[in-house]
């Protein structure tokens, strides 16, 4: 039987979105490897950034929540050919792929150092890994009760931001999956959770059940895309300007407005706030309704990263630590810092000239044009073939 098929049409405004947040977070990776001193290790820190290098932290944001609703959504997609069965099984073992691929290979490419064997982090890929297991049980629940899960996850788990993990005695280290970031020890090994699971579950669920906007008329889905993301942005604004509730880290008015902005948009990210989560699935939302028209050339690159964002994630990681680590060693001798799990701060004195963002752009920028066109042909490959290990790229 022949390995080529039709190529389907897509839904390009997600595949072009889901490019652009490829391409946001790719930014932050850069900054990993290539930033020094606080723009490093306290870009959101009001006592020692400044707007350029917050701004720099704080939009890569983006990413996290975006991809993983769409993330949802493509869960969606997948239902309109499988059964329920089948959709649960890929859902599943998606799921152990992506957490057995953060424990190895993308461990090692974050540190380049064996120190990820006995320090591993569980981040975003874990965290994907994870919610996608849990979506192989919820996609079998009656869609009300989705939403009410969604809405749970998503709206009320800060009610849980004062709950000590130790509280849990020996089981302290189940809170931290779900909740509360921390370390846990199993033998020998350190795990970091950097990603708790429980909002992100949520957030997937909430893509899911926003799968079928995306078959309607293309005027229903923008209006409804844009009228709910509009009320997440505005829900999300109104309880932060009044510290109401949803993030536990409140803002204040400061000396400056540059700071008195950056106080404001300092949302907790580790665990994802509501606010955090409101405020930048709403804008989600509402690119996603303006992207779902004809773009022209120009959306071509972000459509075709948007294709294959596994492949781009899983290449990008390794190209920026390694030519993070040419420039220090060319710089300074020495890169001890970028060869450790987790990644350490830079020997004091180090710098880059003044110009401590500089590289870091210059990188995002190279990453982005290097990978384009080994992502254009992996997208090609996907459009024109069926074998099944694609699907778990």
């Amino acid at each position: 039987m022949s390995n080529k098929v039709q190529k389907k049409e897509r839904y390009e405004a997600l595949d072009i979105l889901r490019g652009l947040t490829m391409v946001i977070m790719a930014l932050d990776h850069a900054r990993d490897f290539f930033a020094l001193d606080f723009v490093l290790s306290s870009p959101t820190n009001l006592e020692v950034t400044n707007l350029e290098v917050f701004l720099t932290r704080w939009i890569t944001h983006f990413a996290a929540p975006t991809f993983i609703f769409l993330a949802g959504i493509g869960l969606f997609f997948a239902s309109g050919r499988r059964t329920k069965s089948q959709l649960a099984t890929l859902a599943i073992t998606r799921g152990i792929w992506l957490i057995f691929l953060e424990l190895t290979f993308v461990g090692f490419f974050w540190c380049f150092s064996n120190d990820f064997i006995y320090e591993p982090k569980i981040a975003v890929l874990f965290a994907i890994g994870l919610a996608m297991i849990a979506m192989g049980g919820i996609i079998y629940l009656p869609k009300y009760l989705i939403a009410v899960l969604a809405a749970f996850l998503i709206l009320g788990h800060n009610m849980f931001d004062s709950v000590d993990p130790y509280l849990f005695g020996d089981y302290a280290w189940i809170w931290n999956i779900l909740h509360e970031p921390g370390t846990f020890a199993v033998g020998d090994v350190e795990f970091r959770v950097v990603y708790p699971i429980m909002p992100w579950i949520g957030v997937m669920a909430l893509g899911y059940l926003f799968g079928p906007v995306t078959k309607m008329a293309r005027e229903t889905r923008k209006k409804i895309f844009f009228i709910v993301g509009l009320s997440f942005f505005i829900t999300a604004f109104a309880l932060r300007w009044g510290n109401i509730y949803g993030d536990a880290e409140l803002w204040a008015m400061q000396p400056t407005l540059d700071y008195t902005i950056m106080s404001f948009l300092n949302f907790t990210k580790y665990p994802p706030s509501m606010i955090y989560l409101l405020f930048l699935i709403g804008c989600a939302m509402i690119i996603m309704g303006m992207l779902d028209r004809p773009l022209g050339r120009w959306a071509n690159p972000l459509k075709t990263f948007g294709q294959v964002p596994f492949f781009f994630y899983i290449l990008h990681i390794p190209i920026l630590h390694a030519a993070g680590v040419a420039l220090a060693l060319y710089t300074f001798g020495d890169a001890s810092w970028l060869l450790q799990a987790p990644l350490g701060e830079n020997p004091i004195g180090y710098s880059y000239g003044g110009y401590e963002l500089l590289p870091t752009y210059v990188a995002w920028i190279s990453v982005v044009v290097i990978l384009y066109f080994p992502s254009r042909w992996f997208a090609n490959l996907k459009a024109t073939r069926k074998d099944w290990w694609l699907s778990y790229f």
